[in-house]
């Protein structure tokens, strides 16, 4: 097999990825005067972990956004104060500042621009995927203002010229070429990895290009340890491993173990009746207790109380006109139980990998350290810190694509277009041509990917240990050497998934490493061996960055608190031992 054409395209910005972050800086980029591209390995916005949210977002609105799906805040200052309490400060907090600050008018902006119907409950009122009810009217808005976009394409490469990004190499899977996309700047919008692990609650085409991409361009990583898990991922044979979304029938559900038990009591301090909802019952909203209730669930297993290797979630006790109180769960009921009658006996459940809250480091612009390089969304990092509030993830994309567009924009409107050329990118031509080289021996990438998607599931995954984070450190390093020389592609399509599975091993490594060097629990980031958080010792960010000899290499800094300092008041809210930093 070989490539029908070898192509180069211009543009003055270009962004990889079409989720929300990456249409609003698309969006913002075209209103400022740039040319703009939008690339994606998929269908442009609608195979991606924002379409297939939960649709709730969470800001300082609380007469416009819905309290039912997770909390809202009076005003943008105890939303920053919130953000941090719930990243467990390890937040940069110009970060969380701009996101609290913003996310007001920019969710406002929504309705009022874009055509954004039901701002304030789209979990309520779009069927699954709910997240389309976000998508749909910035994918025409951006259509409608003349960016330009190109689907089916997977990016391999940043492209780099003296030391700054110029663009990024591609396959384009359709048609058999290799493109060289050629930009003034570059905006990286393409995060998320839930397929690293073999339970998960987002698409196929989520498997962290986007931070192996920044990694092997220079650019710092940072938090790579924290990784979210969505606690209700369906567990039962014959069904389809995705969150239901009952909308207000879940939170009446109770989790039991292979007892009958309702177990969550002893995780969480519960201030209400059994036959309460969620937030009333324990105090908080379920989304912004993830981590809490996944390492609960995980618990049980691991600790001989689970069923069939998941936990049994009671919905057979919900009121009956919580069944009926919202469109859009009555289509969700129907397409994705298919049958399972839920009013009668119990599903079966276990959590599953929704979002990584590490990434590229980047400033209050979305300028990361490499020159034309910019970034925003889920594919960076320090926003969040340790863990991350429900309906905080679409309000991320929501504040910082316009900042990355309008960043990107006025870099373009100063500098000339970069003179690229193919031989800047002959190397990557010759990792290409040895993919698709015959072997003796070949292993497929999609075995290779399931085998890594255990491996990480096993050892890396809710639970850890110095123990099980070795085992993985010790098969990265043997897929290293033994699976990824082995890889062979054939064509277009399994070109693409073999270096999925090399961004992946890339991605799984950073992962293992920063989970090794992070001695205590924080966030989703749980020890059995260190099942406390110490401030004491560990209130500090780990970066990770490519050596000039291509090791990895991890830094720890302290935390800049600038505005805040850690307010002990609410240890409650990690629901473990916090080994207090000296005042």
């Amino acid at each position: 097999m070989a490539f029908n054409n070898f192509r180069i395209v211009h543009s003055d910005v270009l962004v990889i990825g079409s989720g929300v972050g990456g249409m609003r800086a698309a969006i913002e980029a075209k209103s400022l005067g740039a040319s703009v591209l939008v690339v994606d390995k998929a269908l442009i916005g609608l195979n991606n972990a924002s379409r297939f949210s939960g649709g709730g977002i969470k800001a300082a609105l609380p007469d416009v956004l819905t309290t039912y799906y997770t909390g809202q805040f009076p005003d943008p200052k105890i939303a920053f104060k919130r953000t941090l309490i719930h990243g467990e400060y390890l937040n940069d907090q110009e970060l969380a500042r701009a996101l609290c600050f913003d996310a007001p008018e920019r969710i406002m902006e929504l309705e009022e621009k874009f055509g954004v119907e039901h701002v304030g409950e789209i979990y309520h009122y779009t069927p699954y995927p709910h997240g389309h009810g976000l998508m749909k009217p910035l994918i025409d808005t951006a259509k409608k203002g003349g960016v330009m976009t190109k689907e089916g394409t997977m990016i391999i490469e940043l492209v780099k010229k003296n030391g700054a990004v110029v663009g990024a190499l591609g396959i384009d899977i359709f048609e058999d070429d290799l493109i060289l996309f050629v930009a003034k700047s570059t905006i990286l919008a393409a995060g998320e990895a839930g397929e690293l692990y073999l339970r998960n609650d987002t698409t196929a085409n989520t498997t962290g290009d986007g931070y192996t991409l920044a990694y092997e361009a220079g650019a710092p990583m940072r938090d790579m340890e924290f990784v979210m898990f969505e606690p209700f991922v369906m567990a039962e044979k014959g069904l389809p491993m995705m969150d239901r979304h009952e909308s207000e029938a879940e939170f009446y559900g109770i989790l039991r173990n292979n007892k009958g038990e309702a177990f969550l009591d002893r995780y969480l301090k519960r201030i209400g009746l059994e036959s309460d909802p969620f937030h009333k019952r324990y105090g908080k909203h379920l989304t912004d207790t993830r981590e809490l209730v996944s390492r609960a669930m995980a618990m049980e297993v691991h600790e001989g109380r689970g069923d069939q290797d998941a936990v049994l979630f009671d919905l057979t006790v919900v009121p009956e006109d919580k069944w009926t109180a919202d469109i859009a769960s009555v289509y969700t009921r129907r397409a994705l139980l298919r049958g399972f009658d839920v009013k009668k006996k119990m599903l079966h459940v276990f959590p599953g990998c929704i979002s990584f809250l590490g990434g590229v480091s980047i400033n209050s612009n979305c300028e990361t350290e490499l020159p034309g390089l910019y970034a925003c969304g889920m594919v960076t990092g320090g926003v969040h810190g340790a863990s991350r509030l429900g309906g905080h993830g679409l309000a991320d994309g929501i504040v910082f694509g316009p900042r990355a567009g309008r960043a990107a924009a006025e870099r373009a409107k100063r500098i000339p277009m970069p003179q690229v050329d193919w031989s800047d990118v002959e190397q990557k031509k010759r990792e290409i041509d040895s993919l698709l080289a015959p072997k003796s021996d070949p292993i497929e990438p999609q075995e290779a990917k399931m085998k890594l998607k255990k491996m990480m599931w096993d050892n890396a995954g809710i639970l850890r240990s110095e123990e099980s984070l070795n085992r993985a450190m010790t098969e990265l390093e043997r897929m290293k050497k033994e699976t990824l020389p082995r890889l062979a592609a054939s064509d277009p399509r399994s070109l693409r998934y073999a270096f999925e599975v090399i961004f992946m091993t890339t991605l799984a490594e950073m992962v293992v490493r920063a989970a090794q060097m992070r001695k205590e629990s924080r966030g989703p980031h749980y020890r059995l061996d260190r099942r406390y958080r110490d401030d004491a010792g560990w209130l500090k960010n780990i970066f990770i960055t490519k050596g000039n000899d291509g090791s990895m290499r991890l830094e720890l800094k302290p935390v800049t608190l600038t505005y805040e300092k850690p307010d002990y008041v609410v240890d409650d809210d990690f629901g473990l031992e916090v080994r207090r930093m000296a005042s």
